[in-house]
Order: C-alpha cells, then sequence, then structure tokens
C-alpha cells in the first residue's frame, strides 16, 4: 500500500478509520465502558476498536487487583479489540518550567504527559512496571504495542521505547513504525473544561469535512460526562464511517505490510 505525504492511503482502498478509547482503568471503568458503547452503536465493530490501558492509573489503581475491569478487558480481546499499554500511571512527575514544557505538558497535557520528563531509566522503568502487571492482569496482549500519555515522549523516552521492540508506538503525528508514520490526522476531543470541548468539537467538525485519509479518532472516557461531545463524537464517526473503514492499530498495521 502506498502512502501519501499526510500518511493516508493513496491506492483505490477507502482510507482506514482507526478508532481508540483512552485512559481505560479501574478509574475509568463506567465511562470507559459508555465510551466503547457509543463507539460501536456509532457502527464500530469491536474487533475495529483500540483500547488503550493504563496498567496503574495514579499509582493507585493496579489493573491486577481490580478483576471487574480485568474480565471487561479480557472479554474485549476475545472479541478481537485490540488492547494496547498506555504508560504506567498516566500522570508526569515533577513540573516542566521549560517552553515546551509549559505549552506541551501544562497546557496541552495538564500534567498527564508521564514521559515528557523522564530519563531513560525512569522511562525503562515504567515500561517494565507497566507491562508486569498487564502479564499479572492476564493481558499480555497489550504489551506487544505501546501509547504514551498525551502522546509525549522525552528524547530519552523515545529512544527507550524504540529499543524495546515493540510493533509501533504512538505519537502526536503517527502511528510510528520502522517504515515511518502512519495515519498522521488525527480527531480528538478535550473536555477538562467548556472552553477547551467548545474548542475541540469545532476542531473535530473540521477535520471530517477534509478530503478522506487515514484518520486516528480518540474518545476519552471524560468526554461521556458532555451531551454535546457525545453528540459531535457520534456526528463525526458516522460521517467517516461512510467513507472509510474502521480497523483496529494491529489490523491496520498488517494490511500496510500485506
Amino acid at each position: 500500500m502506498q502512502q501519501g505525504r499526510d500518511g493516508s492511503s493513496t491506492d483505490k482502498a477507502s482510507p482506514t478509520l482507526l478508532v481508540s478509547v483512552h485512559d481505560v482503568s479501574p478509574l475509568t471503568l463506567a465511562f470507559s465502558r459508555r465510551a466503547v458503547e457509543l463507539a460501536t452503536e456509532t457502527g464500530v465493530p469491536e474487533r475495529a476498536l483500540t483500547v488503550l490501558v493504563i496498567p496503574c492509573h495514579e499509582e493507585r489503581a493496579p489493573l491486577d487487583e481490580c478483576p471487574e475491569t480485568c474480565a471487561w478487558l479480557r472479554d474485549l480481546d476475545a472479541r478481537g479489540a485490540h488492547l494496547i499499554m498506555h504508560g504506567y500511571s498516566h500522570r508526569m512527575a515533577g513540573r516542566s518550567y521549560s517552553p515546551g514544557g509549559i505549552v506541551w505538558a501544562h497546557g496541552f497535557a495538564r500534567g498527564q504527559g508521564e514521559f515528557f520528563r523522564s530519563d531513560a531509566a525512569d522511562a525503562q522503568r515504567r515500561l517494565d512496571k507497566g507491562r508486569a502487571i498487564l502479564v499479572r492482569a492476564g493481558l499480555t496482549s497489550a504489551t506487544t504495542h505501546f501509547v504514551p500519555p498525551a502522546w509525549l515522549l522525552s528524547p530519552e523516552a523515545r529512544a527507550v521505547v524504540l529499543a524495546q521492540g515493540f510493533a509501533c508506538h504512538e505519537e502526536m503525528g503517527g502511528i510510528v513504525t520502522a517504515q515511518g508514520r502512519h495515519a498522521r490526522r488525527l480527531v480528538g476531543w478535550g473536555s477538562l473544561n467548556t472552553l477547551e470541548a467548545c474548542a475541540t468539537r469545532w476542531w473535530a467538525a473540521l477535520q471530517m469535512r477534509r478530503i478522506p485519509a487515514d484518520t486516528r479518532l480518540a474518545i476519552h472516557p471524560a468526554d461521556m460526562a458532555r451531551p454535546r461531545t457525545i453528540a459531535s463524537i457520534r456526528t463525526v464517526l458516522r460521517t467517516l464511517l461512510a467513507r472509510s473503514t474502521p480497523k483496529n492499530y494491529r489490523a491496520f498495521l498488517q494490511s500496510m505490510s500485506s
């Protein structure tokens, strides 16, 4: 399959829609379930979903100690959804006072870019701890790919991630494999305050009107607390599904290598 400069397909096949549910953990279980239901009710098969799992959310909710969440995730895995490790705790330690840190770590990620300040040792420790929890939870399948919280990695953390042999990891600019970056277009919503919710709904509406391309669509549990955002997600999903093929990350990468 050939790709355009924005990571979209250039052959005759329809572009791919990559729907992911982020921040899944025992702390977000109810809203995470609703996010999955919203996607499937709107037309995304469970097998086409990618689910980003936090092993120890806020360092106070170890997944392997929460049977209800584990059972639900194992059922999704059995139904074909693609589970992916999403950091270790999700929260960044300390503060960053650099211009980039002020903009990205605090302005954009609100302190949730776990790997933004990590040196190599810290990144390795977090990956090892997260992987061990997922294995103990019976979710070893979630350890083969990686998505850092808020898509942010320090240069040192990026080097560690690349050395781990993950089939892919994801950054703001696309899904990263040994062959390059793919599905560069990203649609997502923010729900931390009313202004952010309004702005991201506007952005999502703009993105769905663009020329079709391989697109990542990210849903967060917090989005489920805002009815207008739920309506926006449903509208954007329906529009993109009409002209795209839904796939999870694993199936997307497999289709590119075939």
